[in-house]
């Protein structure tokens, strides 16, 4: 078996690191509004790059996902009129009368999305968040569960990202560290006022120390960036777009209502 990379999208990330494997999902967690839904789009905007079709799964109206990405210099509308990028919103996963008691999604929703992947050729898939897909009810089926749907996944043969909330519960810190045991990357966003911090908690493969911080901000018309390139005078201000993660308080009532025994901030 031959050890494959492909750009992640994040300039410094690729510099550092090489990439992410082709194939094998990555898994990005943090807490509301750090930018992981950002960090997802610069992650699609790649294949587009690259010339390969992707898809994003996300709780947002696909509306206000390509206006976001657009705002970032990431063309996100061109692709999704040429068919290159696929955007599913999960509430039509969900019937909108059951939309308040489900937990996960339906069993065939995976049947549904292996059929566009392979109807559409599609290489690389972003599941912004994973949570409909792995958030299980008992605790003890999370492990057997998660492992379950990476390897299916990994079989799909697209290069994939796990978007994840920052955990408040047991429950939920069980599900991120399964997570993280079987994706080979694993990044944390964190945000403290102005300062945003990227870490790699996990590089399969990397001997090198792990703990080094990458600051960074994401700029008008350009997403994310180190925070000490020539976008580091661009200061975060009130209503810009490095805040400007689709909000899902102005989404219609069709939100996932996730179990309340794996509990993640709103």
């Amino acid at each position: 078996m031959v050890v494959d990379k492909t750009k992640l999208g994040i300039a410094f990330f690729d510099d550092r690191f090489g990439g992410v494997y082709r194939g094998r999902p990555a898994l990005c967690s943090g807490r509301h509004g750090s930018g992981k839904s950002i960090f997802a789009f610069h992650f699609l905007h790649q294949a587009l790059q690259d010339g390969d079709k992707a898809l994003l799964l996300s709780s947002y109206r696909a509306e206000d996902t390509i206006i976001v990405a657009e705002s970032l210099g990431l063309s996100f509308a061109d692709a999704v009129t040429r068919g290159q990028l696929t955007i599913l919103e999960y509430a039509t996963f969900i019937p909108e009368c059951a939309a308040s008691a489900n937990v996960m999604l339906p069993p065939q929703s995976f049947m549904e999305l292996q059929e566009t992947i392979e109807s559409q050729s599609i290489r690389r898939v972003a599941f912004d968040t994973v949570l409909p897909w792995v958030a299980i009810h008992p605790i003890s089926r999370i492990a057997e569960h998660v492992y379950s749907f990476i390897h299916a996944i990994e079989r799909l043969g697209v290069t994939s990202l796990l978007t994840l909330p920052k955990p408040v519960s047991n429950p939920a810190f069980t599900l991120k560290s399964r997570l993280e045991d079987l994706c080979p990357i694993a990044v944390n966003l964190e945000q403290s006022g102005d300062s945003r911090v990227l870490r790699v908690t996990k590089y399969l493969g990397e001997i090198r120390n792990l703990s080094t911080p990458f600051p960074f901000q994401i700029a008008q018309g350009k997403g994310i960036v180190a925070a000490d390139s020539e976008a580091d005078a661009q200061r975060q201000t009130p209503g810009s777009p490095q805040t400007a993660e689709p909000n899902p308080s102005q989404q219609p009532n069709k939100r996932i209502n996730f179990s309340s025994v794996i509990r993640f901030p709103d």
